[in-house]
């Protein structure tokens, strides 16, 4: 239901779990021994989150931009940006380093190589990831999500 979320908040360097396959009750045992915000579009789930005294956030699901200020602006996040070495891997949430030309080679089409300097890999489950136009909207979605930070911010005149 929020897997777009997940892969947003990843990018953003969000340690997120994405428990698609599981159960409400394994869903707030897990996020309540890790101390994790649950995510969820779930009226019932968000009210046994509220009784169990874990952290959580009840979202609309039908807009990434609304869902992820709300967040962010729950926990007092007011601006947040975007850098690879600081992002997660969006497939799997794994830690990416940034890696040389030849140690990854073999993962990459020649004209990306190319085209390309900069690339970076998942520690976890290796997807490559290099600096692509993909990174000019991650950065347009920043910048939105900051603006609309900004106009969730308290006025304290």
């Amino acid at each position: 239901m929020l897997g777009s979320v997940a892969r947003k908040l990843r990018i953003f360097g969000f340690d997120t779990l994405y428990l698609r396959h599981l159960n409400d009750d394994d869903i707030l045992k897990i996020g309540t021994a890790q101390r994790r915000i649950i995510l969820t579009c779930d009226r019932e789930l968000f009210r046994r989150i509220v009784k169990a005294g874990a952290h959580g956030a009840l979202l609309q699901g039908s807009d990434d931009l609304e869902d992820i200020a709300h967040v962010l602006s729950k926990y007092e996040i007011s601006s947040i940006s975007f850098s690879t070495l600081n992002s997660r891997c969006s497939a799997c949430n794994g830690l990416i380093i940034k890696e040389k030309i030849i140690d990854i080679k073999r993962y990459l089409p020649s004209n990306i190589i190319k085209w390309h300097d900069e690339f970076f890999q998942c520690t976890n489950c290796n997807k490559v990831y290099w600096e692509g136009s993909h990174v000019t909207r991650i950065r347009a979605l920043a910048k939105q999500l900051n603006i609309k930070l900004k106009k969730k911010e308290p006025d304290h005149k």
